[in-house]
């Protein structure tokens, strides 16, 4: 049985570069990241680094020639088998113009 997608965005897989930085910014705590997939909404990524649900941040993620930017909510948290964390990122606030540049990609994409 497959289970009910509950986004009201399908997602589409990447693999970009992400850097992240902690929010409020106190001093230079960046982390780097790989995306897994993306919507309008938000994105997974695979990290070295274990996030707490609720944790805040700023990040970029590079989507060819365009970088989008943005404020996210870390709403899950899981170890992956390979001994990573996989964490899944819902938008707070981004630029108009940054959720174009997504849906562009995702159009490009499918």
């Amino acid at each position: 049985m497959i289970p009910h997608d509950r986004r009201s965005s399908p997602r589409i897989e990447t693999g970009h570069l992400v850097i992240h930085s902690e929010l409020p910014a106190q001093g230079q705590c960046l982390g780097m990241a790989v995306s897994l997939d993306l919507n309008e909404f938000g994105l997974r990524v695979q990290t070295s680094q274990k996030f707490a649900i609720g944790e805040r941040f700023r990040f970029s993620i590079a989507l060819k020639e365009e970088i989008v930017s943005a404020t996210g909510r870390v709403v899950h948290c899981e170890q992956a088998l390979n001994g990573t964390w996989e964490v899944g990122i819902e938008f707070l606030q981004i630029a108009v113009e940054d959720i174009e540049r997504v849906r562009q990609f995702m159009k490009a994409r499918v």
